[in-house]
Formats: C-alpha cells, sequence, structure tokens
C-alpha cells in the first residue's frame, strides 16, 4: 500500500516541478510534467481504490 502513497506523491511532484524549478515559461515542459503528473497521481488514486485485491 505504501506504493500506491509514493506514486501518487511523485505525480504531485510532477505537477509542481514546473514552479519549483523555474521552467514554467518553457510550454512543452510544463506541460510535459502537468499531464503526466496527472496521470500518475489519478492512476495511483484509482488503483488505490481498489482495495488490497489488486494483485495480479
Amino acid at each position: 500500500m505504501w506504493q500506491l502513497w509514493l506514486t501518487g506523491l511523485i505525480g504531485l511532484w510532477l505537477c509542481f516541478t514546473p514552479w519549483v524549478y523555474d521552467f514554467a515559461n518553457d510550454s512543452g515542459a510544463f506541460w510535459n510534467n502537468l499531464i503526466a503528473g496527472i496521470i500518475i497521481l489519478i492512476l495511483s488514486i484509482w488503483a488505490g481504490s481498489k482495495g488490497k485485491d489488486n494483485t495480479p
């Protein structure tokens, strides 16, 4: 379960890095980080909502 929390934090980090590292003016890198971060965050929330029965 801790992996899902870590994955969610990585998704959030990707969303905020354009402002932290001051490359928000570079539109390609900005949108890449924002979209990838949102997708990772959504997938980690979705995987966590499946409960403990999400083992393959």
